[in-house]
């Protein structure tokens, strides 16, 4: 009895992490490259959104290769497959007076967007691609505006 009882509750205390480990939700790895003007662009924001209008969307930030490796909001590694349209920023602070404090010193830190401005949205980039079954590895470049 006692020896079953062990049995019970070893099974009761794993049961939960069988079976765990990473799962991809049905995501396959995205992984996208932006240079501007041939040289890779780090510190940039890559946004996919779904161009069919079913929502899925994936994004990441450019490391000092140029190279995001993309996830979805839900935090699951790579995209969803589908149609997408791809936006890119890269967002710089600038130091400014802050007006709405009244001591001299006063700054506040403004972000801007740095890149030409139809790159920065998916309707004008002009950047699509396509995620099929297999780990997908593109490359964008920006060029002059």
């Amino acid at each position: 009895m006692q020896r079953l009882l062990l049995t019970v509750l070893i099974v009761v205390f794993f049961l939960p992490w069988i079976g765990c480990g990473e799962k991809n939700h049905g995501t396959v790895p995205v992984s996208i490259t932006i240079t501007q003007k041939g040289s890779p662009l780090a510190g940039a924001t890559v946004t996919i959104i779904s161009s069919d209008g079913k929502g899925h969307s994936a994004g990441g930030r450019t490391d000092s290769s140029g190279t995001a490796s993309l996830q979805t909001p839900e935090r699951w590694k790579g995209a969803l497959p589908g149609e997408y349209v791809v936006a890119v920023k890269k967002w710089v602070g600038e130091t400014v007076p802050d007006p709405t404090d009244d001591s001299p010193d006063a700054t506040r830190t403004d972000q801007k967007n740095v890149l030409p401005a139809k790159y920065g949205e998916h309707t004008s980039s002009g950047f699509r691609l396509t995620v099929g079954n297999k780990a997908l590895q593109t490359a964008f470049d920006i060029g002059e505006e």
